[in-house]
């Protein structure tokens, strides 16, 4: 789906524009632990499906003093060749050892950060496959107060503004599926499932998860990986081109949930 040109009218409530009260929890990504990232729609800005972690890497959370938390993007460059640099900053409060064993170790490393507000249904991306955002503390210990400025910038300019995302945030391992010709898909099982390495052809035995949900199959390998045919039956996945996807070790498939009266289908978005 492509852009197309339209009217911006005002958002709704009473006041739009007020600031948001921030989670103080912050995601951060390695990005050299991301697998597999969720591509953007036509439009370029809203993220469909989920970040997939590399086997046994996961994402991590900082806490940030709510209101010190502020994120933007400034653009650069004459009329032919605007550019974005996105950047992100939050405060820590204190001089613990574990936030200094932080930004020793983060320092340096290309992430992705995640952020969200207690008034938003989404999440906010800071930071770019190409064009991740690099860690620039600073440290004051003074007679006011000892916290850790954590500023998070991109070096690479690039062509996109801060990413809107809705998919998981991944903290442990993906849903280790035992036989990929019965998955069960609900909400104790998650977002992301690892499908082993056998020959099977891939079924649902259950979707229970809302309308507009999306998932993450990672494929087992083997010598004859899984396969996902196409159907048009009840707890069937439409795919693209009603191609059959291969379960290669590592490969994902991403799929929405679609709910039509009592049939239930797993659309899909994209794969990797």
């Amino acid at each position: 789906m492509t852009y197309i040109r339209h009217n911006v009218v005002k958002p709704l409530g009473k006041s739009p524009g007020a600031a948001a009260p921030k989670d103080p929890n912050v995601t951060i990504v390695a990005v050299d632990d991301i697998l597999t990232f969720p591509v953007t729609d036509g439009k370029g800005v809203n993220y469909v499906g989920n970040f997939v972690m590399k086997a046994g890497a996961r994402m991590y959370t900082v806490y940030m003093t709510p209101s010190k938390i502020k994120a933007g993007y400034e653009s650069d460059g004459d009329e032919d060749s605007i550019t974005f640099k996105q950047r992100f900053e939050g405060e820590h409060p204190g001089h613990e050892l574990e936030i200094a064993e932080f930004v020793q170790n983060w320092t340096g490393v290309n992430v992705i950060i995640i952020y969200g507000s207690c008034s938003d249904n989404f999440r906010k991306v800071i930071g770019t496959k190409c064009a991740p955002v690099q860690l620039k503390p600073s440290l004051t210990d003074d007679n006011d107060s000892r916290k850790h400025m954590l500023v998070f910038e991109q070096f690479a300019k690039s062509g996109y503004v801060i990413g809107h995302y809705t998919g998981a945030l991944v903290f442990a391992d993906p849903f280790a599926v035992v036989s990929a010709s019965a998955i069960a898909v609900n909400s104790t099982n998650g977002y992301i499932y690892q499908l082993p390495a056998e020959v099977a052809a891939i079924e649902f035995s259950e979707i229970t998860l809302n309308h507009g949900d999306v998932i993450t199959l990672i494929g087992g390998g083997g010598d004859t990986p899984a396969t996902l045919s196409p159907g048009v039956e009840n707890k069937d996945a439409i795919l693209k081109g009603f191609s059959v996807w291969i379960a290669l070790e590592g490969a994902t498939l991403t799929l929405e949930v679609f709910k039509a009266g009592s049939l239930t289908f797993l659309i899909e978005k994209s794969r990797g």
